[in-house]
């Protein structure tokens, strides 16, 4: 079978459980690897060995190894709904949860990836597990969409950082593709190693005082490489605010006071590095591509029409 791979080697550097390659708080790269330590699993029932077929799942592009791979993951962890089976038995008997068969899909899938075996249960766990549910706090926080939207995406980012950069047409695409049904909310979370990132985080929202929040964000990203105070006025004039109002706000501390509650919501959460991305209050502990991230948020909106 022709098809490219990932190598243990290259998930290992570009972000097994994580988002890729990543700004850390102290400016260097690396890989965000926060799926959280491994926590103690108990090994599934007998009743789960064996299964090797359930209907729904779709392994044909799986060779013979990763599908061993697959059963031997789908048979020894449990049900993510805390039932005392194997997500293969769940899946295969159609118990009451509702996650067993997706998770199968899920775990299908990222040995297709080629995440290594011993990456697959905590990522398991990260997706489905009640235990990884998080609540993110982002009042106050600017945001597209409704609030009723049945998927909330949060970002905490910084404007200096590539990465993040990187995310921002990723995620402007998943607005596009899911567009009424995902609201996208942005979190300042500016890295002590990068200079310009907290002025450009005072720049976005002080245009968001003037209802260009958006506007601003999305300059600042495009043309990260010019983020001095002379480019953050030429923005703020091409986008027509009030300039008077503006450098106001700038240094107002009521905006440094929002960046700051927001860094401390990350550090509470205990973020390493941006982008950091929680979906309904789970964490993004995939390569930040469209295709992944679209399956995530596909898969939130066809549960919440259950």
């Amino acid at each position: 079978m022709s098809r490219s791979r990932l190598t243990f080697a290259f998930v290992f550097v570009f972000g097994a459980l994580g988002l890729g390659a990543s700004c850390r708080n102290n400016g260097s790269r690396t890989p965000q690897a926060d799926a959280g330590a491994a926590q103690s699993r108990e090994a599934a029932t007998p009743s789960g060995a064996g299964v090797t077929e359930v209907a729904g799942v779709d392994l044909t592009s799986l060779n013979a190894t990763e599908r061993d791979t697959f059963w031997a993951v789908a048979n020894d962890e449990l049900s993510p709904c805390g039932d005392p089976h194997s997500i293969a038995v769940c899946a295969r008997d159609r118990l009451a949860c509702r996650a067993c068969l997706p998770a199968l899909r899920f775990l299908a899938k990222r040995i297709e990836d080629g995440y290594a075996r011993d990456q697959l249960s905590d990522l398991i766990h990260a997706r489905y597990s009640p235990q990884a549910m998080q609540q993110v706090r982002i009042d106050g926080a600017p945001s597209h969409g409704s609030p009723m939207a049945a998927v909330t995406v949060v970002e905490f980012s910084d404007y200096e950082c590539p990465h993040c950069a990187h995310a921002m047409p990723i995620l402007r695409q998943v607005e596009r593709d899911f567009e009424g049904r995902v609201r996208v909310v942005h979190m300042n979370f500016p890295l002590t190693g990068h200079i310009h990132g907290m002025p450009a985080a005072r720049a976005a929202l002080a245009a968001g005082r003037q209802n260009r929040f958006w506007e601003m964000h999305y300059k600042l990203f495009e043309n990260q490489q010019h983020l001095e105070p002379a480019d953050i006025e030429r923005y703020a004039t091409e986008l027509e605010l009030d300039m008077a109002r503006f450098r106001a706000d700038l240094a107002s501390p009521e905006i440094e006071a929002q960046i700051r509650a927001s860094r401390t919501e990350g550090e509470r959460l205990q973020i390493q590095g941006t982008p950091t991305i929680f979906i309904n209050g789970r964490r993004f502990e995939l390569n930040l591509e469209r295709e992944p991230l679209r399956q995530w948020i596909q898969e939130e909106v066809d549960g919440a029409g259950h």
